[in-house]
């Protein structure tokens, strides 16, 4: 029986098709691809904010995120050229981290083919310490994201 979720929780959705050298030897994507979907929705989803993303891969707000978990749940294979939808939310946020959820649909089958979550950590460029995420920067997320909870 297949799950059903709610992506009207879900402020940013990104489109991507499989290409050629995500699909392993059993000719489906291979699990480890699927990190990479997540760490592309979430470069989305901060793009999608209005963050730019600079030449040197860091963000027009000058923060330095890291990721400290990600863990991923297959519910169906995915093939080559399957359009898939990655949806993403920021379910909270603490001091210094933020926690993503994503849902991935394969339009193809017509089927959520796996769940996710992530958590990323804000930390001082100098000291590569946890830093505290901005209030302004937690401000804009809930005015974004309106489901985000905030556990500070």
């Amino acid at each position: 029986m297949e799950e059903k979720f709610d992506v009207s929780k879900f402020p940013v959705q990104f489109e991507i098709q499989v290409r050629s050298y995500e699909v392993d030897f059993q000719n489906v994507v291979n699990n480890a691809v699927y990190f990479n979907y997540f760490e592309l929705a979430r470069i989305d989803y901060r793009k999608k904010m209005g963050y730019i993303l600079n030449p040197n891969g860091t963000f027009s707000d000058g923060l330095l995120f890291f990721v400290a978990h990600n863990e991923c749940d297959y519910l169906a294979p995915a093939y080559l050229e399957n359009e898939l939808v990655i949806y993403t939310r920021i379910d909270y946020i603490k001091n210094s981290s933020l926690n993503f959820e994503h849902l991935i649909f394969n339009k193809s089958t017509n089927q959520f083919i796996a769940r996710g979550s992530g958590v990323i950590v804000n930390v001082d460029p100098i000291t590569m310490n946890p830093s505290p995420i901005p209030d302004e920067m937690i401000e804009e997320i809930k005015a974004f994201d309106k489901e985000v909870k905030i556990l500070r």
